[in-house]
């Protein structure tokens, strides 16, 4: 009874004359709050965790990564500087690799932990620009971030062998949580300082 109740309000929904528009603007929106979440999230993760600090201290200093969405984004970039990585915003700066998913459905299939994104690049979902070695890399940094950004019922979703993690790195993990919210704002306040003083 409820799925049918459910399924006339979808169809509903879908006989709206923007729908489309709607639908494919939510789509755009929430992948590029997952993206600023993981971007801000790689900043954070990169100064409280050993293990992303002992991934990326082989990295060429001044390396960049990204990830973003075919055709017109949303796109993200990230530095290499000493042991951490910086967020460096919105928008694909001088990339030595990108990760770029084909389209706005996969983006959000993968952001949204429906699909891992092993999957997702097995099924050709997700594109790499680049070295094959630093995309790699960057693969083993970002499962690194996705342990100390999400919570375990996510974790068990989109990693094929669960990550345990220790006492230890459970609080690391708190500290992570604490400081991202506070970092989110001033990301948001230093965007919209930038938009407001390009006009």
């Amino acid at each position: 009874m409820m799925d049918m109740i459910f399924e006339r309000g979808v169809a509903q929904l879908r006989g709206l004359p923007y729908f489309p528009v709607i639908q494919s603007r939510t789509k755009y929106e929430l992948t590029h709050l997952v993206l600023t979440v993981i971007g801000v999230g790689f900043e954070e993760v990169s100064k409280r965790v050993p293990e992303l600090k002992g991934e990326v201290a082989a990295w060429s200093e001044g390396r960049r990564c990204a990830m973003g969405v075919l055709p017109k984004g949303p796109y993200i970039t990230l530095e290499k500087r000493g042991d951490s990585i910086f967020y460096l915003g919105k928008g694909l700066k001088s990339p030595d690799v990108t990760f770029l998913f084909k389209n706005l459905d996969s983006a959000v299939l993968v952001l949204t932990a429906q699909m891992s994104a092993h999957q997702a690049m097995a099924e050709c979902r997700i594109l790499l620009d680049g070295q094959i070695s630093y995309g790699m890399e960057m693969n083993r940094a970002l499962g690194i971030v996705q342990t100390y950004l999400f919570p375990q019922f996510i974790l068990d979703r989109i990693f094929k062998s669960r990550p345990r993690l220790t006492l230890y790195q459970l609080a690391i993990k708190g500290t992570v949580y604490t400081s991202l919210l506070p970092a989110l704002v001033k990301n948001g306040l230093k965007c919209a300082f930038k938009a407001s003083s390009g006009r």
